[in-house]
């Protein structure tokens, strides 16, 4: 670089000198401006790269959440298949949540929000869990029954439909204390191997299990003793119903699908056997997903609809012939049962058994309610073992001409079995009947009508709390009058 000097010397002897301005052009290599314009554009595509890898990331985040929360189906469609006809039927895609029960007067059993077995003390107003959701979950439950210890949990799961109350299902022991679940089965099956139960229940407030199988009843005697003990032997499907309800019972008679009573301490119980060797059998066609699949042809097989049958009887046919037995096994190795005759007032005649009930916790004395077939008397009676279990009636009902009677819930009965409460049909007006409770004192032959109103009394009977005696009851209902 060069600078150029100039010097001003005018006036006086002195003078001074200035720098001129700097006037040099600086120039850059072409070679360094090419360096820098590829460095520029690499830059650039390293940014773009970059910001693609992000965004990749990003959505296939959104993606595998979108898939482990179980929202592909239906957005996308990527897996899952269509929903067959026996899922709708058995009911499987309704969302069900376990009802509450008391087990005792203290303790009342529900489902939690979190989806667990919670029990709550109405003493120290304290909840505690009883079984947990992973457990409820990984057996589907569908109902429960707590033993009155709360130290074990009868579970029903996998349950397959038969008719519109009856059913078969798989029965688990779930130990609350040791967190541990063991299927109930019969011994001679195979261990992995499950067997199809159509009724289970604790015998009373034991740990005893009674149960049925093939229209027969077993017992056993404890939740970790494997031994079955069988208590009837002529269980025939289509034929002879033990402890279990024949078609007509369960659809048109019977609340639930089960015909067992036990004594609350478990030493005694009734059952119903049922007869239909001589009732009119009825085949019809079964629609269900094999046949649908089958001719879609996605399954090798017949397209036609599987064909059953059932006892069916109709006006002016046989009916199912129906016996009433009590069993004693206060000493297994003598067990001893007893048939309950029907009172003298319909013996003789076609009559259904409605409901049964013991009485006292002596376990001598129950209570039996028939219907003639033509449903317009019905008879409750009392069948002692006094009276060598034949029953004597105590009082009737009959229906006004050209009606019938409905079939209420069991009576309840005080603990001497001197007075009972059962729901009637009223007559509160000249065209006009509701349902209200009656208190029947059978020593004094008294009937009284405790409710009356033009309303309908919704019960069962055990919110029928109830207190008799010789002078006074006490009762609590719920009640449900229209607006």
């Amino acid at each position: 670089m060069h600078t150029n000097m100039t010097s001003d010397r005018s006036g006086g002897g002195g003078g001074s000198w200035r720098l001129p301005p700097d006037e040099t052009l600086q120039v850059q290599d072409p070679k360094q401006k090419d360096h820098d314009f590829d460095f520029d554009e690499g830059h650039n595509w390293r940014s773009i790269i970059l910001s693609l890898l992000v965004i990749s990331f990003v959505v296939s985040g959104i993606v595998t959440a979108i898939y482990l929360l179980g929202y592909v189906d239906e957005l996308l469609y990527w897996s899952g298949r269509r929903m067959i006809l026996d899922e709708y039927l058995q009911g499987d895609l309704i969302p069900r949540r376990l009802p509450s029960s008391w087990v005792t007067t203290q303790k009342y059993v529900f489902q939690s929000d979190d989806g667990s077995l919670a029990v709550l003390d109405t003493t120290t107003n304290l909840v505690k869990v009883l079984v947990t959701n992973h457990t409820l979950r990984q057996l589907n439950v569908r109902r429960y029954l707590c033993s009155s210890d709360l130290k074990y949990v009868l579970f029903t799961h996998n349950v397959k439909k038969n008719f519109q109350k009856s059913f078969t299902a798989f029965y688990t022991i779930y130990d609350v204390t040791n967190d541990h679940h063991t299927p109930v089965k019969l011994k001679d099956t195979l261990k992995v191997q499950r067997t199809r139960l159509q009724y289970a229940s604790w015998l009373g407030n034991t740990t005893a299990i009674i149960f049925v199988v093939k229209n027969d009843i077993f017992i056993r005697q404890s939740p970790l003793v494997e031994e079955d003990i069988r208590i009837t032997s002529s269980g025939h499907e289509n034929h002879i119903y033990n402890g279990v309800p024949d078609w007509l019972y369960q659809e048109e008679i019977f609340e639930t699908p089960e015909a067992i009573w036990t004594s609350s301490d478990g030493t005694h119980f009734m059952y119903a056997l049922f007869n239909d060797t001589n009732v009119g059998m009825m085949t019809y066609p079964w629609l269900s997903s094999g046949a649908l699949f089958s001719g879609s042809g996605i399954f090798s097989g017949s397209i036609f609809p599987e064909t059953k049958m059932v006892r069916f009887p109709t006006p002016g046919t046989t009916n199912p012939e129906v016996e009433l037995w009590a069993v004693d096994i206060t000493n297994l190795s003598d067990i001893q049962k007893f048939n309950i005759k029907p009172p003298a007032t319909i013996y003789g005649q076609d009559y259904y058994l409605t409901s049964a009930g013991w009485i006292s916790d002596s376990n001598c004395q129950v209570s039996v309610v028939y219907m003639g077939r033509s449903q317009n008397y019905s008879v409750i009676s009392l069948c002692s073992k006094e009276e060598d279990w034949k029953c004597l009636e105590v009082h009737s009902e009959r229906a006004p001409e050209d009606e019938w009677l409905d079939i209420f819930p069991h009576p309840v009965f005080s603990s001497d079995g001197s007075s009972f409460l059962f729901l009637a049909n009223i007559q509160e007006s000249e065209n006009y009947q509701f349902t209200h409770i009656k208190h029947v004192m059978i020593s004094q032959r008294r009937i009284s009508v405790i409710s009356h109103g033009r309303y309908e009394l919704l019960i069962s009977a055990n919110k029928m709390l109830h207190r008799c005696d010789k002078y006074k009851i006490r009762k609590r209902m719920n009640i449900e009058r229209p607006n």
